[in-house]
């Protein structure tokens, strides 16, 4: 057979070409796929982390703007939030862990009970909420209105003859929570660029 050796070394020559090719490709690929918005689909991956909290930001600054929309449908009284945006633990409509802000709001101020209730219940339920409301017979100066909507955006409104209350969730933002935590730290603890002076 004089032609057996010379088809085992090209039969050996192909075999070594494609480890190469495979060694070459390999290589050649990213450790983890990229998203050139959000950068890795690693949960921690810096870019990703600065994305959700930017998210999460823009949420909070969604919830004031719709509070305020609430308490001018409830009338004139004088809010006053009680104190800064808390953060919590949260999950989103598909059960993925995340982080989300709550604000609390008072006004002292006079209300009427059942039109304010009503008002805002019809107002919440325009902008796609479901709402439910308590009362107890032995408390008859107090009514309760909940809201909530996928997402983990959850409301509340507290009509009471001592004074009312607005306590208000943003949408639940996916994302690790305590890389998310770290950079919202890290952000609040830098200093701001202080202005030039001429």
């Amino acid at each position: 057979m004089p032609h057996e050796p010379e088809a085992r070394l090209k039969a050996r020559r192909i075999l070594a070409g494609l480890f190469c090719a495979t060694l070459a490709l390999t290589a050649c690929t990213p450790p983890a796929t990229e998203n050139p918005m959000t950068g890795s689909s690693n949960p921690s991956d810096p870019a990703t982390v600065k994305a959700q909290v930017e998210e999460l930001k823009q949420a909070l600054k969604d919830l004031h703007a719709f509070k305020t929309e609430t308490q001018k449908v409830i009338g004139t009284q004088k809010w006053a939030d009680t104190d800064n945006p808390v953060n919590s633990a949260c999950s989103t409509s598909d059960r993925q862990d995340g982080v989300n802000y709550s604000i609390l709001s008072q006004t002292s101020d006079p209300v009427d009970l059942e039109a304010s209730v009503s008002v805002v219940r019809t107002f919440w339920e325009s902008k796609g909420f479901t709402t439910r409301t308590e009362t107890n017979p032995r408390d008859p100066g107090l009514i309760r209105l909940y809201a909530d909507e996928n997402g983990g955006h959850l409301l509340s409104y507290y009509a009471n003859i001592k004074g009312s209350s607005l306590e208000m969730d943003t949408v639940c933002i996916a994302g690790d929570q305590a890389a998310i935590y770290k950079e919202l730290d890290r952000q609040e603890a830098s200093p701001s660029p202080s202005p030039t002076t001429k």
